[in-house]
């Protein structure tokens, strides 16, 4: 028999807290949508800080934190909003951790994650991944859908991979070579201390938070609009509804006229596609989006959009700006040589 493997409880599942990997990409002609880590790059920068491959899986977290409870040693990292969260020790002593690095955990570490200060959601990577069934080609939890392990609850238990153990010992050397590594916890129990980097990536939170401006490519619908109207859609910042979620975001502002496309036929949509609803106002699809459509199609928002739209949370607000393909590819090749380097760097500071 297999020696056991290491579990993760969520004690408290924060605002949506759920199982995502890199997703399941190319069965939009089965009817479902990707799926996965709604930023994937934020998701294997997560990973790679732990030494996992980058499409293992791990946690995202959406507006407010869960609490996380490891009864074995852990090396874990989280990437994406600026989210604090306080570990409590064995012996009940509390004190932050610092986001964005690999952090080694000592045994009985409870850790509680707070609010986004700026941004909507993190990625968490556990050393080893999480082992949960993999189901056409990936282990995220496809909520729309319903495909997956079954939706996090209080005192949910997550598996954690078999490579754990080797994992987390490698995260221990790189930080034992590391003369500016943080050590937080008893001073006589090096074995109940929580170790951190000091370095560390930055927030994927935009700048302007919460105002984001999404680089658009025209809809095969936009030219059907009214000046007056294609005016209201490119210049006001749309506040962000409660009623969003991983399908998509539903915007609030100054309603358009809709009666010209009534009778509009469904059609193949994309994660990025603004569509125009007959209310009048635009819903972006997002990851968990249905594979068509029937409402009309204004904008597409670029592929080097996806970490900025991951971000998009209540009342934030959207501004959309037009390119043209020359310019949105060369976001996209900008975003990829970034998030390269990134990876890079990562790699040289773990010796990977």
């Amino acid at each position: 028999m297999g020696k056991a493997l290491e579990k993760l409880v969520v004690k408290r599942t924060g605002l949506l807290t759920s199982i995502q990997d890199q997703g399941r990409p190319g069965l939009l002609h089965a009817a479902l949508s990707r799926g996965g880590a709604m930023d994937p790059m934020q998701m294997a920068l997560a990973n790679r800080l732990v030494g996992n491959s980058m499409d293992a899986a791990g946690l995202e977290f959406t507006g407010m934190g869960p609490t996380l409870f490891f009864e074995r040693p852990a090396a874990i990292a989280w990437t994406g909003a600026a989210m604090a969260a306080t570990w409590t020790a064995a012996d009940g002593a509390q004190q932050p951790v610092p986001s964005h690095r690999p952090v080694l955990l000592p045994a009985r570490s409870l850790l509680q994650f707070g609010a986004c200060a700026s941004g909507f959601r993190c990625w968490l990577a556990v050393a080893g991944g999480l082992e949960v069934e993999r189901l056409l080609g990936s282990r995220s939890q496809h909520l729309a859908a319903e495909l997956g392990w079954s939706r996090l609850t209080a005192n949910s238990e997550i598996p954690i991979g078999p490579g754990a153990d080797l994992a987390r010992r490698r995260i221990a050397e790189v930080l034992d070579r590391d003369p500016q590594a943080i050590e937080i916890g008893p001073a006589a129990k090096k074995s109940e201390r929580l170790r951190t980097a000091r370095w560390s990536l930055r927030p994927s939170v935009p700048e302007s938070w919460p105002a984001i401006e999404l680089s658009c490519l025209p809809g095969r619908h936009l030219h059907l609009l009214s000046d007056a109207d294609r005016q209201l859609l490119m210049s006001q910042a749309w506040r962000v509804s409660a009623r969003s979620n991983r399908q998509g975001l539903g915007l609030e502002g100054q309603t358009m006229n809709t009666e010209q496309f009534a009778n509009l036929q469904s059609e193949p949509v994309r994660e990025g596609t603004v569509q125009l609803p007959p209310a009048g106002q635009p819903f972006i699809l997002l990851a968990e989006h249905q594979s068509t459509g029937g409402y009309p199609r204004m904008l597409e928002v670029i592929s080097a959009m996806a970490s900025a739209l991951a971000q998009a949370g209540p009342n934030s607000r959207i501004l959309f700006k037009l390119v043209d393909e020359k310019e949105a590819d060369g976001l996209a090749r900008a975003q990829q040589r970034s998030f390269e380097e990134t990876l890079a760097a990562v790699d040289l500071k773990l010796s990977l």
